[in-house]
């Protein structure tokens, strides 16, 4: 019974190292930007202040919800991208399928996986 319990302590603990690993690597390393996303999630950025950061700021690809959305998930605004090349057109098409792709040039949202899929694109060249 003995071993149980040291198998099972060792398992919980490798786990917990395990999860606190991931977040740091995320937050130090930034992969595909989602480091502000955690950030925020963790230490509860104002997120008044980044919205007034940002007021008189249009990016020209976004609605006004889809910027209040970014500024909210704690990103940069300012580093999307404002214009797509045909270069990350194709990497989307590769990533998503062409007939989503349409349907979110018509206007559809993409999912949150959708986007964290095709965040690969945006440096694309």
């Amino acid at each position: 019974m003995k071993t149980f319990f040291k198998i099972f302590l060792i398992a919980v603990i490798s786990f917990v190292i395990l999860i606190i690993a991931i977040f740091a690597y995320v937050i130090i390393k930034n992969p595909f930007g989602l480091g502000g996303v955690v950030e925020t999630s963790i230490l509860k950025q104002d997120v008044t202040e980044n919205l007034e950061k940002y007021k008189d700021y249009d990016h020209p690809l976004l609605t006004e919800e889809q910027e209040a959305m970014v500024i909210e998930a704690g990103l940069d605004i300012e580093q999307i991208p404002t214009e797509i090349t045909s270069e990350q057109v194709q990497c989307g098409i590769d990533k998503l399928g062409q007939d989503r792709i349409n349907e979110i040039i018509a206007g559809s949202e993409p999912t949150p996986f959708e986007v964290v899929k095709i965040l690969p694109c945006v440096n694309a060249n």
